[in-house]
């Protein structure tokens, strides 16, 4: 059965998080007059994605963030500033940052013209994830987006998934293709529900974890290949 639509992931799939979350967490420093050490942005990471598992696991809520992102980044920094007061500047900022990953434009461009049904799959606050695609310039080529926040649930949850295919019936999940550089919320959960999988491994990613992905590029413009 051949793919009829196409859900991408947002965050290091079709915008580049690094970019945009160094600029957003610098912007913030400045404005507060912090400093921070030079691998700021190693501890922010680690940090930051073992959160985010915890929010996939469905142990902390995207909501729950704001509590304890900064919290912890600043103790490891041995910052003594209020998180909570630095994670709303690092957000707001965040939301003025769009920095496209290479090949993205150019890969929307060239799946809307193949006649793709495009949809977003995102965790996130549905706000900034629409501002974000919107000044990146990709929001026209999207038919749906499902971003965590407005559709109940995240990925990889069958929840999240369950919603994504009651707004497009009567397509089936063997369908329908997820692209995306997470393992876990993109690739295992979009494979558990019976899609098919193109992992970004965007990170150049030494193993690759079994079961593995359909297919597998390290450029966006590796995906017209496979699409």
């Amino acid at each position: 059965m051949s793919v009829k639509a196409v859900m991408l992931d947002i965050d290091d799939t079709l915008l580049d998080f690094g970019a945009c979350s160094r600029y957003a967490m610098l912007e913030a420093a400045k404005e507060f007059s912090l400093a921070f050490p030079e691998d700021y942005y190693d501890i922010f990471r680690r940090i930051n994605n073992g959160l985010w598992l915890e929010i996939e696991a469905g142990k902390l809520t995207v909501e729950g963030l704001r509590d304890v992102r900064w919290q912890a980044i600043f103790r490891e920094y041995g910052v003594d500033f209020d998180g909570r007061v630095f994670e709303d500047r690092f957000k707001a900022n965040l939301n003025l940052s769009a920095e496209p990953v290479e090949g993205a434009l150019d890969l929307l461009r060239y799946l809307q013209g193949r006649g793709y049904i495009l949809t977003a799959a995102s965790n996130g606050p549905y706000g900034q994830q629409v501002r974000r695609l919107d000044s990146a310039g990709m929001l026209a080529y999207f038919d749906h987006l499902f971003i965590s926040e407005r559709v109940g649930a995240v990925k990889p949850s069958a929840a999240f998934f369950d919603v994504c295919f009651q707004a497009l019936a009567p397509l089936r999940p063997e369908e329908v293709m997820m692209i995306g550089d997470s393992m876990t919320a993109d690739i295992r959960g979009a494979a558990d529900y019976g899609m098919r999988t193109c992992w970004f491994d965007i990170h150049r990613t030494a193993a690759v974890p079994r079961p593995g992905p359909d297919h597998i590029v390290e450029r966006l413009e590796e995906v017209c290949r496979v699409l």
